[in-house]
């Protein structure tokens, strides 16, 4: 599975911008927990992971990777050390 988060992370963005970068990057935002998710994606593989998802926003974010065609590999928070206030999604696992 980390092997998969490294091989999305590890792409190196081209100079051009907009669509023309083989990365994805959304940021999405939860109000009532203050909480940032994001989404990164690799255009070639179709490949994504969630970072710090938030329960009551997941069908958002699930409607978000079907639209854009991606492949969830993993989802899960970003800092394991820090408690949290709310419920959150975390290490998801395809089956």
């Amino acid at each position: 599975m980390a092997e998969a988060v490294l091989r999305v992370a590890r792409r190196q963005l081209s100079q051009r911008g907009g669509s023309g970068a083989p990365i994805l990057l959304r940021q999405m935002f939860e109000p009532v927990s203050c909480t940032f998710t994001y989404l990164l994606g690799d255009r070639e593989s179709r490949e994504a992971v969630l970072i710090d998802p938030v329960l009551e926003t997941a069908p958002r974010d699930a409607q978000l990777i079907k639209e854009l065609g991606l492949r969830l590999l993993y989802a899960g928070i970003g800092d394991q050390g820090q408690p949290w206030p709310h419920p959150r999604l975390c290490h998801l696992r395809p089956e």
